[in-house]
């Protein structure tokens, strides 16, 4: 399908590649873009729309995207998110200290007046749902979209780590009654060096198995290693096969955002729904075997 514009630069309905063609051969049309291909009329036209529905799969990092109308898809698209922008953050953030310390050695503690606005997201959640409005004005701008629909998921995070967890159990996680972090995972642990065997040195320290950009101070990414082998680990003089525990970033970042992105589209657009991943599963089901 060739997407069209037309004179003032509106969406009308898709045409086919051959009458395309013909229009740019008259000169009844200029080419407007070229991935995907868009043409725009030079004369004006009946402007005849049909309903189509943007379906948009959100995701922490593809993003899946189907605009249809009652019998025929017209565009479909798999978009892949970035995935380094906490990187980068940290990054910055660590040459901004060691400037900071370099240039002011002896500077007293500033008064913390940083404040945050009503709706904050981290940046690497605020980029990812700034992409999808981009992707979805992107579709909107070469396409007569009338219905926006979202698929969205939900995740019970402290439910898959305990199936059995009920009531007052969900305020009271795996770090109750710990000072930090790094108390919990010495007693996870067992004050034990998870390293070599047999390790006689007591002074114990805290390893991040992926660094601390990009794993974060997740217990899930904490182990107990003396300082013998964390030095010698660090020193490339021992090897250890070192995998963190189960991850649920991403599961995470689904529970911030789907509520971010439809209260934005819902400011930028009149007909928006929220659905569930399941809700979509259970209709495909329906239509395509008959069950209920």
């Amino acid at each position: 399908m060739v997407f069209v514009l037309n004179q003032r630069g509106q969406p009308l309905m898709p045409t086919r590649p051959q009458k395309a063609k013909k229009l740019l051969k008259q000169r009844k049309a200029r080419v407007a873009g070229h991935n995907p291909f868009v043409i725009q009329l030079l004369y004006a036209t009946g402007e005849t729309k049909q309903d189509i529905t943007l379906g948009v799969d959100a995701g922490s990092k593809k993003i899946g995207m189907s605009a249809t109308t009652q019998k025929k898809e017209l565009y479909s698209a798999e978009v892949d998110l970035r995935d380094d922008v906490s990187s980068l953050i940290a990054t910055k953030k660590q040459y901004r200290r060691s400037r900071r310390y370099r240039k002011t050695r002896y500077r007293k503690a500033r008064f913390d007046n940083r404040k945050r606005d009503e709706g904050y997201l981290a940046p690497s959640v605020q980029n990812k749902v700034d992409a999808h409005i981009r992707i979805i004005d992107m579709v909107k701008e070469i396409l007569p979209i009338s219905k926006i629909i979202v698929e969205v998921a939900s995740f019970d995070i402290q439910k898959i780590k305990d199936p059995d967890i009920c009531g007052v159990e969900y305020q009271q996680g795996d770090q109750l009654g710990f000072w930090n972090t790094r108390e919990y995972v010495l007693y996870r642990d067992g004050h034990r060096c998870q390293g070599e065997k047999n390790c006689s040195n007591n002074v114990l320290n805290v390893h991040h198995i992926e660094t601390r950009k990009t794993g974060g101070d997740s217990p899930d990414n904490l182990i107990t290693l003396c300082e013998a082998c964390h030095n010698k680990y660090h020193q490339g003089k021992l090897k250890l096969n070192l995998i963190r525990g189960q991850s649920y970033r991403d599961a995470a970042f689904m529970g911030i955002m789907r509520w971010s992105l439809y209260n934005m589209l819902k400011q930028l657009y009149t007909a928006v729904e929220l659905t569930y991943a399941y809700i979509t599963k259970n209709i495909r089901i329906v239509n395509v075997c008959g069950i209920r």
